[in-house]
């Protein structure tokens, strides 16, 4: 499904975002500063961001205007030696196109199915002495596990990934999504969370996140952090942004980063 798409100020389209996105984006950009100021001379730094979007956003019910993603990875202080930025929606990658113009780094754009583009961007990520991040945002669970396995196994990446953790307790007994769930958590092993509930249990977010974790362990991700909690104005949960490395200098990173929140509270709990 399409984003919204605004106009903005610079005349080109922008992505509508709720006001939580600023949130996700806090902790994106923290991450991406962090990681590019201290790797910056050990490293070829390559950013893949497989749902990009136009480069820029707008605040719902606001005309406040906020950097996306790809822009974020983009303009870090300490450049990326290449981003592969894709998103299915060919006007939200022309507008970023031409956002882009004059950035310093090797710049692939795409506009493919993301499952296509995690395949094509493994060419970016297993280029020699190469150390990546890869921001998987989807709106609901489009990206497949076997995609994340094929452009990640073997090599040095670390992964940030929105879990829809809400969308997927609401709608996991729908017959229409069981299979696309089997492809999203790479195994039909979740299904036992659907005969919990039927046996009258709850089934809680952290359920959902636990399946997802050892999918990612599975891959060698041994560092995963989901404590990134993304509430709507009710304080309801929308989704988890979902941390993951191979190594533990990654998850001292976000550690760090994620202990202050987008609006200046400390997070101490990060269990």
């Amino acid at each position: 499904m399409p984003d919204e798409l605004v106009r903005a100020s610079d005349g080109l389209l922008a992505r509508s975002v709720p006001a939580w996105s600023q949130e996700k984006l806090h902790y994106i950009d923290r991450y991406l500063n962090i990681f590019t100021t201290a790797m910056k001379d050990k490293w070829r730094l390559a950013y893949v961001d497989l749902f990009s979007g136009p480069g820029l956003c707008v605040v719902e019910d606001t005309s406040r205007e906020i950097l996306g993603s790809p822009l974020l990875a983009a303009r870090q202080r300490y450049p990326f030696s290449e981003l592969y930025l894709n998103d299915v929606d060919t006007r939200a990658m022309d507008a970023l196109r031409q956002r882009l113009r004059g950035a310093d780094a090797e710049i692939q754009l795409r506009a493919l199915d993301c499952n296509e583009a995690a395949s094509e961007a493994r060419a970016v990520l297993e280029k020699p002495h190469t150390l990546g991040v890869a921001l998987i945002d989807p709106t609901a669970f489009q990206i497949r596990f076997e995609s994340i396995e094929r452009m990640t196994r073997g090599l040095k990446v670390d992964l940030l990934i929105t879990v829809m953790t809400g969308f997927i307790r609401r709608f996991m007994e729908d017959p229409g999504f069981i299979d696309r769930l089997d492809s999203f958590f790479g195994s039909t092993d979740w299904r036992s969370l659907i005969e919990l509930r039927e046996g009258g249990e709850q089934v809680t977010n952290r359920h959902l996140l636990d399946a997802y974790q050892e999918r990612l362990r599975a891959l060698g991700y041994i560092h995963v952090y989901d404590h990134v909690r993304i509430t709507n104005s009710k304080s309801s949960t929308i989704y988890h942004l979902v941390f993951a490395s191979k190594h533990e200098r990654g998850a001292e990173f976000f550690q760090k980063i994620s202990r202050v929140r987008f609006t200046g509270q400390t997070q101490m709990d990060l269990n």
